[in-house]
């Protein structure tokens, strides 16, 4: 498959709203996944949900708010397992931890400006 190909085809993606939105939302339970097992994911969920979107500046905002899905995600999973509080309270390394997941999936989203 050409590069040329790749980008007929993002878009022909980018200018359908159903197929963009349905590319959105299988982007996000993918990139969700794929950061469930791998800090390289958070990378990759950023670049999933940047890709379809009709501009640089929206597929930047894509990428932020997939890693505050994240973030928020990670968080309630510590609430759940009745730990928030204690790794809340280490501090650096918890803002630490909540920084690398929010920005990761933006910087991943950079790739937007590529294809």
């Amino acid at each position: 498959m050409s590069s040329d190909s790749v980008a007929a085809g993002l878009t022909s993606l980018r200018e359908d709203r159903r197929r963009r939105l349905a590319a959105s939302a299988g982007a996000v339970v993918l990139g969700l996944v794929l950061a469930l097992f791998h800090w390289a994911g958070l990378l990759a969920a950023g670049a999933l949900v940047a890709l379809p979107q009709r501009s640089f500046g929206r597929g930047v905002a894509a990428g932020f708010g997939m890693g505050a899905l994240i973030v928020v995600g990670f968080l309630a999973q510590l609430a759940l397992a009745g730990t928030l509080d204690p790794v809340l309270a280490m501090g650096q390394p918890s803002l630490l931890a909540l920084g690398i997941g929010l920005l990761l999936p933006a910087f991943g989203s950079l790739v937007r400006g590529v294809g």
